[in-house]
């Protein structure tokens, strides 16, 4: 099978690329936006000498480079996505991206196409608390209320299915929740926000859905082999933490900081506040945190795997080792 891997020079991406190769992926292409990084394409190519990888540049928000990735291959790996920037940046580059990949996979006769999505799609804000949160929760049917990121996600999900029935592509779609691991980000939004010298943690005693970048990359690479057409997958690990567990012992390991709890009512009391602010100043300050993002994000859910498992998927790193190397990892860049 020669499978195409979009986004391979992000932090999930060179994991995705070691784990694609390790379920015997004969043919990886590897999609970089601007450049290769050498030294990481010669080591897979040493520890995988009997796979075929091969390296593409492009950028797809060009459609003609976008036709160019897509020659010859068997499956379609989507990591790629805009994580950050302005709004349009992050609609474009999730987006409209992903229309021009389609676009040309469905062209070349692409079979299968696994898109790599997020919690922030589902519609959790109906849920009561401590409800189950697995993949028969239902997808937002815009995602706008949710900010950005969770709205060109969402968008990015529907159009997936649209492309699905135009051109009968096998498709499937894996969720994670948040991905952590050295090299990525520190702290959650889930478990509070720096400001005012202060931190402020506002995810409490709401479980983290936590997955480490390692068992994640496993988990889509299990899903590209073997995932079910048609189906999601939600990547979570095993012994999830609080946020404040969490917050804790990034303490511990990393900083010391001025944490200030915030209870759930009195966020959503601000949260309400903050809106009604918004407004009447004419939007002079924005309202990040509105009532449908605190219960949306904000509450206490059970977070299963079992979907996953099913496919022979299990996390190889437990989160006390996972934990420890990222909190391990920033402790050394604080130093």
């Amino acid at each position: 099978m020669k499978v195409l891997l979009t986004g391979a020079g992000g932090f999930l991406g060179r994991h995705l690329a070691r784990s694609l190769l390790a379920e015997d992926v004969a043919v990886l292409r590897l999609h970089f936006r601007h450049s290769a990084p050498e030294e990481f394409v010669a080591g897979l190519r040493q520890s995988h000498p009997d796979a075929c990888i091969e390296v593409v540049l492009g950028n797809l928000l060009y459609a003609p480079d976008a036709a160019g990735l897509v020659a010859d291959v068997d499956c379609v790996v989507h990591a790629a996505a805009g994580m950050r920037g302005s709004p349009a940046d992050m609609f474009a580059n999730t987006v409209v991206g992903t229309r021009n990949l389609l676009d040309a996979a469905g062209a070349a006769g692409v079979g299968r196409i696994v898109l790599v999505s997020s919690f922030s799609v589902y519609r959790t804000e109906p849920l009561p608390d401590n409800a189950l949160h697995d993949e028969s929760v239902d997808v937002e049917a815009v995602g706008i209320d949710k900010g950005p990121y969770a709205y060109a996600k969402t968008r990015q999900e529907h159009l997936l299915e649209e492309y699905r029935e135009r051109f009968g592509f096998q498709t499937v779609v894996v969720r994670p929740g948040v991905i952590y691991g050295p090299g990525g980000g520190a702290l959650s939004s889930r478990v509070g926000i720096r400001a005012l010298g202060l931190f402020f943690n506002l995810g409490r005693k709401a479980t983290l859905p936590l997955t480490y970048v390692e068992n994640c990359a496993d988990a889509i690479a299990r899903a590209a082999a073997s995932g079910v057409d048609g189906r999601a997958y939600n990547v979570v690990d095993d012994e999830l933490p609080s946020c404040s567990a969490y917050l804790r012992a990034y303490q511990d390991t990393v900083e010391r900081m001025r944490v200030l709890p915030v209870p759930y009512w009195l966020f959503l009391l601000g949260s309400r506040l903050l809106v009604r602010y918004n407004k009447a100043s004419m939007g002079q300050l924005p309202a990040v945190f509105t009532p449908y993002v605190v219960r949306s994000m904000y509450r206490d859910f059970r977070y299963p795997n079992a979907a996953l498992k099913r496919l022979g998927w299990q996390p190889r790193v437990t989160t006390d080792e996972g934990l420890q190397r990222t909190f391990g990892y920033f402790a050394q860049r604080m130093d």
